[in-house]
């Protein structure tokens, strides 16, 4: 396979937002007050039980409404009374969750060759905050928030005059990715190590595995193929 062969990239929310990290930044105050000892991956799994059990009371608030009842029920949950200005900051967090330091550049440069999508996250995420802080303007932006969120995707590629199979998804190792449902065709998958990043990688140099662990992997990737 060749990343050349798609005329579209269909990019997570999480390929070009370090999610987790924001979380965890917000979160770790509640768990230093806790008297429970909670990781970083209990707690991030605590932030999605949470986010799903709102998201399915089917309440229609804001973005930063959503975040802060979430701080509010987890603070319960860890038996920690949230102060109020600690509230209000998580609950405005979300837009200002840091951006990967190659996403930029990388969508600049993929913005040449390919149409792009944003796969938003399910609920509580201000999608324009975040669009407002990248370089690029993306040809469609498809929200997840049912269980047929397939099917805008498909409308939004027919918008585009392009069929599914010209597009390639582009997923993060989150556990709730939206592609990791996706079975049906290739998925590339960005594996991030913040204690190791690394380009050009043996991932990166063969074409058929489609695993890059940054978007400079996928840009090297594609000028390989070019000149292949």
């Amino acid at each position: 396979m060749k990343v050349t062969q798609y005329q579209a990239l269909g990019f997570s929310f999480g390929t070009l937002v370090d999610r987790e990290r924001g979380i965890l930044e917000g979160l770790r105050p509640l768990a230093v007050q806790s008297l429970t000892t909670t990781s970083d991956d209990q707690l991030l799994m605590a932030y999605r039980h949470m986010a799903d059990e709102l998201a399915a009371a089917g309440s229609d608030i804001s973005p930063s409404a959503f975040q802060g009842q979430l701080y509010q029920r987890l603070a319960h949950q860890l038996h920690v009374t949230p102060g109020w200005d600690e509230s209000v900051a998580f609950s405005s967090s979300s837009s200002q969750w840091p951006i990967f330091e190659d996403a930029p550049g990388a969508l600049q440069y993929l913005s040449k060759f390919y149409r792009l999508i944003l796969i938003a996250p399910p609920h509580g995420i201000d999608v324009g905050s975040l669009l407002r802080r990248l370089p690029v303007d993306f040809d469609a932006i498809i929200e997840p928030q049912s269980d047929d969120w397939h099917a805008s995707l498909d409308t939004a590629l027919q918008g585009l005059g392009l069929e599914r199979k010209q597009m390639l998804p582009v997923r993060s190792t989150e556990t709730d990715d939206p592609w990791n449902e996706r079975v049906d065709f290739p998925v590339c998958t960005l594996r991030r190590d913040h204690g190791q990043p690394w380009n050009n990688s043996p991932q990166a140099l063969d074409g058929k595995r489609c695993e890059y662990a940054s978007l400079a992997d996928l840009i090297h990737a594609h000028q390989k193929a070019l000149h292949a």
